[in-house]
Parts: C-alpha cells; structure tokens; sequence
C-alpha cells in the first residue's frame, strides 16, 4: 500500500511538486482509491501536524497520534483499529518535488485482508472483541471467550455462524487457554478446530481473530482408523496369548507346584514345604528345577533366621520390658501391668495402690563420686525395697533414682502408709558402696484408685504430684494424694498466666533495699526486689509465684523486665545526682543458662550507654553449680563485658567453697541465718568471721544480710564487714516512693537511718 501510494503521487508530475498539489490530486482521485485500493478514509498533513485535506466527517484522535509518530520516527506505520468496525490504518512520509514533507494517513478495510487468509486456510473468519470485558479483567486469564462479541467486516451468513457458535462454547473457557493450544469443539455432527491470534498486540483494547475449521471428516476417518487399529491389536494379542498358553503349558504345571511350595515358607511350615517338590528330569534341567533348588536353600536359610529371631526377640522383650542397670521392671512394664491390674479390679472388690518413690538429694552422689558409685547405690537401694515386699508386690524402676511400687489391697486395707513408713525408715540406715557411706534419705507419694475406669497415667501422675508435695515438705517423708494437691497444680497453671497478664499490665515493679558501707554509712547500693500487687487480690508475695514459675518461660520474661528496669532506675538516680551506686539483681538459674541472655545484656549497655559494673547480678549457690562449666563460660563473658557477680545466701549451699576459687565473682553475701544468730550463738560467730577472713582474702567484697539490731551492726563492724543491709538500716522502699526519699535519707552520702518516714514503711 505504502510503495503505491509513493509511485501514484510521483508518476503524476503536475501533482508532485508540493503537497497542496497533492492534497488537489488525492481529492480528484478518491473515487478511484476507493473502488481500487478499498480505501475508506484518507487524510493529507503538513510536516507542522497541520491537516491540509480530510475524507472523513469525523475528527479521529488517533489519526493525529499516528501522525506524530510518523513525523519524529520519519518513517511509515499500520494500526489495526477496531470501533464501530475493524480497520487497517496506515500513515506515511511523502516527499514531493520541491522537497516538501507530507503526511499521508489512509484507512481501508480488512476485508481485503482476510479474504486472502479465508482463501489460503480455507476457514470461516471472524474478528472477535470486546473492550469492556477485557479491560475489567485483571488479565486475559479471567476473560471467558464467549463474553467477546463478532466485529464487522464480515459477511451476514458468516456472522451469524459465529454468533451462534460463541454462544454454545461452554462457559469455563477462557480465551488464555484458546490462545495457547485452540480448542476442539464438537456442536451436533461437526467437529470445529477454534484457533485465536491477536490482530494487532499494540492495542490497548486488544481484538483477536478467530479461526474455525470444520474437522468432522477429518475426525471420523481418524475414529475410522484408530477402530481399525484397535481390532488388529486385540486380535493380535489373543493370538499371541493362545499361542504362548499352548508353549508354555509344560512348564506351567511345575511353576505351579512351586507357587503351592512358596506360601508355606511364609507359613513356616517347612517340614512340611520338603515333601511337596516334583520329580527333576534325568537329562535336561531347566529354570524352573534351578527356581525349586533356590527355594529349598531359601526354606533352609529362613528356618535357621526364624529361630534366630525368636531368641532375639525374647532378648530384646527383655531390654524393653526391664531396667538394665537393677534388672527391674522398667516404665514399659509398668505400663503393660498396671492396665491387667486394672482390668482385674473388675471381677474383684479389690484397691490399686501406686508408690511413687524419690531420693532426696541424690545428685549428690552423682556430683560429688560419679555415676558409677550412684549407679552401684541404686542397685542396693532396689535390694532393701525388695526386703519389705509380699510376693504379690511388684516394684519398677520409673527413671533416674525413681521407683514405682504396684500392689492390690482391700478396699478397707491401709498397707500402703505402713509399707511407705517402713521404707522410710529404712533409709535413715547408710547404704554402703565400696567402703563408702552414703545417708540420704527417700519421699514417698501415694495414689489409690477403686475406679476401673482409671487411667494408668493419672494414676502415677497423682502419686509423682504426692511425692513431689513430701519433698516440698521437706523429704523424708510420704504423702497421700488428695484434691488439695490437684488443686495446687491447677492453681501453678492458673498463677503462671496471671504472671503472663501481669508483665503485659504492668503489674511488677521494684522495691529497693538499701546497701551501705558499714564503716562508713555511706550508701553502697540497692538490691532490688521485685513486687507484684494484683488488681483484685492485692499485694502477692515473691514467694508465692516465684517457686511455681521458676523453670517457665515467664521467669525469663521477669528477668528480663528486671534486668531493663535496674538499667532506667540508675539513670533516673543519676539525674537527681545520686552517682555511682550499685543495683543487685537476682538472677534465677534457668535465666543464667538462657543463651538470650549475653546479647540482651550486651544490648542494654547500647541502649543506656551506662557502665555496666553498676549492675550486680546476683546468683544462688544452687544456680552456681547446676550447670557449673556453662555457668562459668557465661560468667567470664558478662565478666568481660563489664558486669559484676555477687553470691547470694553463701553458705546454705554444699559446692560453692569448690568452685569459689573459679568463679570471676566480685561479692559474697552471708546468708540472714548466720547473722541472726551470731549474737548469742558462738558457732556462728566463728562461721561469720571465717567467712569474712576467707573472702576478703579472695579478694572479694562481704555483704551481710539481715542486719536487725545496732549489736549485729558493731559486731559487723569489728570483723571488718564491708556492706550490710535489711531492717536496721532499712525496709525496702518502693520505687515509687524512692526518689522522693532520697534526699532526706542522705546526708553528705551518709544513709540516716534513724528516719521516721523509713520505720512507717
């Protein structure tokens, strides 16, 4: 179109000499480009945009656009553009004689274009569209191909064809899925093959053309053919099949016997698979004579494995049923008999009893000699149980040094505290492991149940939550299980997400008691102690909800939340001029060990850009040596940090004097109990006194708890105790009230104790 269009204009010398001359010819000659060349609409421009001749009525946007295009890329382009009908649009440079540059834009139909396409596919044609429903969808995949609509050109028989077809294509069809792989469709007798491409992919409001073949004698000679097939194939087969039945029907009676032979090496009947063999032949030995050789190697091979197995199996019964250290029933056991005693309980007037039995302070052992010497000392131990059994008594080792102890009673009998009684009592004896003597004594838990129903679980759960309640209470002791107990660890549950709430309602704060100088009066520090008072029940004791949470996750978040509290209360003392004191923190061992810890603490210097020896973290001997070598790996890197340690209720514990010389720690805190008692009781006069000697030749500094009366306080003095605190000096002092406080407490940095406001608190 474009090359005649060029040579048209040229060949006429009297209308190439501007584009006026053009624009006279173009308007002259319309007719004739009409009926030749289909064109439509023609529209002549300067080199500016400016129109110089028009065909159409109408003012196209788009004519413009294109026309631009052309003037800042000087070259030719064709859009196919669909409104109220699908043209094919060209815009071109003309280039007259004088050099005068032209825009030359013409729209014809596509008509002449698909009338060549219809000749060469021999398929019906027809272009499809719809700008609404494409430009709704967020992408093609959501466009269904019948919500698309039949555009024109296109001839009245045609369109209706396409109409009608669009309408019975099923409703899921998306026109994505057209696009890609076109679709089979079959409508009455006739099979189409639809295909669909994009005309023009530059449009914004894309319009496609649709292709439908007619395949239905395409699609029944292939039907034909695969009939055809199929029949050759099935005859073929059954002929092969009768063919290979008739040649191999001598081997097939022997391959049977051998199939009868097989399953009774599964059945491990093999006495019995020996007599059913065939006869071999004497000339020739095939396959299936060398198939029955291999069974009767395999027969021999699996009986041989078989009874292997079972002599492994009762061994291995014997590991999984029973403790290999004390040869007693394990867990397992105890398991498996508790549910045939249950069931017992149901055809008699019977009571199940289960002991739960514990050693009090057995880690000792283990710590101080080694698990071989403890394992030697449950070996004995499970002897003198033995000794007070009847034979109906059955006895398991539950785990560690815990024992199970089963028997079934009369509803009426109360064997059970007189068996739990003689145990005890029987522990109260050393138990001897290689020369060495060993005193401990044993917790006993009971359970009882008449209920048939009963879970075994529960049953030793109750009587592990009774044994746990005569450690509490001291050891050495039994206890019953009772509601009251149940209660106890519903209440535990219950406290432990009251603590969660209360962390997030900001229910905690500290109360600080003071630390000072003996010697001196001057105010060392604070430990801080933490307070919880509830919005309905008020004032909650530490320890009333510190015990039940120790070993939860809520104690890491209290710890934490103490931690960054000990941090803002040192920066709000430093702005009222309080400088350079100390804040202890306790610190529980679960948190110690917690491997957040480091970077929590490493962070909180960051935030507060505080020295960190102002903070004391203060551990119990307990926390010290629960896990000693991760205790002192983690304390060496708080130590490099900056942080200071502190030993809490030194001398309660019974390892700190073997580690002490190990432990980077800076302060020892003399337990309350030797204060109290060194006025008037001479043994604790001394264990006070070594105690100061030994540290502070450690290096270390002394704090001495429960400080109550001004002798205590003199008595401090003249053993050169450093730092005392509690109620002669002070009562805790709630946060709240601390920094109002200060200032008339401190005189010159020396603590008055004698403050009357100190005494109402």
């Amino acid at each position: 179109m474009e090359s005649w269009f060029e040579s048209f204009v040229h060949f006429q010398a009297n209308y190439a000499d501007n584009i006026e001359a053009t624009a006279l010819f173009f308007e002259r000659e319309f007719d004739y480009l009409q009926i030749n060349l289909k064109i439509n609409d023609l529209w002549l421009f300067y080199s500016n945009s400016d129109l110089i001749y028009s065909t159409s009525k109408t003012e196209k946007s788009y004519v413009y656009v294109d026309v631009k295009e052309v003037i800042n890329t000087q070259s030719s382009i064709a859009h196919i553009r669909c409104a109220a009908e699908c043209q094919q649009q060209i815009s071109m440079p003309i280039l007259s004689n004088s050099g005068e540059l032209g825009i030359l834009s013409v729209s014809s139909s596509l008509l002449e274009v698909l009338a060549p396409v219809n000749r060469s596919t021999f398929a019906k044609l027809a272009i499809l569209g719809d700008y609404e429903s494409i430009a709704a969808a967020v992408s093609l995949e959501g466009v269904r191909l019948k919500d698309l609509s039949v555009k024109p050109p296109i001839n009245f028989t045609n369109k209706q064809f396409m109409q009608e077809l669009l309408k019975d294509l099923p409703n899921t069809l998306l026109l994505s899925q057209i696009l890609d792989s076109g679709y089979r469709f079959e409508r009455g007798d006739n099979i189409f093959l639809l295909n669909v491409l994009p005309i023009d992919p530059h449009l914004e409001n894309s319009t496609y053309l649709m292709f439908v073949h007619d395949i239905s004698e395409v699609s029944l000679a292939h039907k034909q053919y695969q009939t055809q097939v199929l029949i050759i194939s099935i005859t073929v087969v059954v002929l092969c099949v009768l063919a290979i039945f008739l040649m191999t029907q001598q081997f097939r009676r022997r391959l049977i016997l051998v199939a009868e032979q097989l399953p009774l090496l599964a059945q491990k009947k093999y006495q019995e698979f020996r007599i059913h063999k065939f006869a071999k032949s004497r000339f020739f030995v095939d396959e299936i004579e060398l198939l029955q050789d291999s069974a009767s190697l395999l027969g021999d091979e699996l009986e041989f494995l078989d009874e292997k197995i079972e002599q492994n199996t009762r061994e291995l019964e014997n590991i999984a049923m029973y403790d290999s250290l004390t040869g007693l029933p394990n867990r397992n056991m105890l398991n498996y008999q508790l549910k045939k005693l249950l069931a017992s309980m149901t055809r008699e007037s019977n009571k199940l009893t289960v002991m739960f039995l514990d050693f009090d302070k057995f880690r000792k052992v283990n710590d101080t000699h080694g698990h071989d010497i403890g394992d030697t000392f449950l070996i004995n131990a499970a002897q003198r149980i033995r000794v007070f059994f009847r034979d109906s008594d059955m006895l398991f080792r539950f785990g560690g040094d815990e024992f199970v102890i089963v028997f079934l009673e009369k509803n009426i009998a109360v064997g059970a505290p007189i068996l739990a009684t003689k145990l005890i009592d029987s522990f109260r004896e050393p138990i001897v492991v290689n020369e060495l003597l060993f005193y401990t004594s044993s917790s006993i838990g009971i359970a009882s149940t008449e209920d048939t129903s009963m879970l075994m679980d529960d049953l030793v759960r109750q009587s592990d939550m009774a044994m746990n309640a005569s450690k509490d209470a001291g050891g050495g002791k039994y206890s019953t299980f009772s509601d009251v107990m149940q209660k106890a660890v519903v209440r535990k549950v219950e406290l432990e997400n009251e603590v969660r709430d209360a962390l997030e309602r900001g229910e905690f704060s500290f109360a600080l008691q003071p630390q000072v100088e003996i010697a001196t009066g001057k105010l060392f520090g604070f430990e801080a102690l933490i307070r919880w008072f509830h919005p309905e029940r008020g004032f909650i004791p530490p320890d009333e909800f510190i015990p039940l949470i120790e070993n939860t996750e809520n104690m890491l978040k209290i710890g934490c939340w103490g931690l960054k509290k000990a941090f803002e209360i040192l920066q709000k003392l430093d702005k009222l001029g309080f400088k350079h004191l100390k804040i202890a923190i306790n610190l529980s061992a679960s948190q110690f060990l917690d491997p957040e810890l480091l970077p929590f603490l490493r962070e909180q210097i960051k935030v507060f850009n505080r020295d960190p020896s102002q903070i004391e973290l203060e551990l119990t001997e307990r926390a010290v040596v629960a896990e000693i070598e991760k205790t002192l790996a983690t304390m060496r890197q708080l130590k490099e940090m900056g942080y200071i340690f502190s030993i809490d209720d030194f001398g309660t514990g019974y390892s700190s004097l073997v580690y002490l010389k190990k432990m980077p720690v800076d302060i020892i805190k003399i337990d309350r109990s030797f204060i109290s008692g060194m006025s008037d009781n001479n043994a604790d006069m001394q264990i006070v006194s070594s105690t100061i000697t030994m540290v502070q030749k450690l290096g270390m500094q002394v704090v001495a708890e429960g400080v109550e009366t001004s002798a205590q306080m003199k008595l401090l003095q003249v053993l050169h105790c450093e730092i005392g605190q509690d109620y002669f000096i002070s009562r805790p002092i709630p946060e709240s009230e601390l920094y109002s406080l200060l200032p008339e407490k401190l005189q010159f940095g020396v603590w008055n104790k004698l403050d009357k406001l100190n005494k109402n608190t």
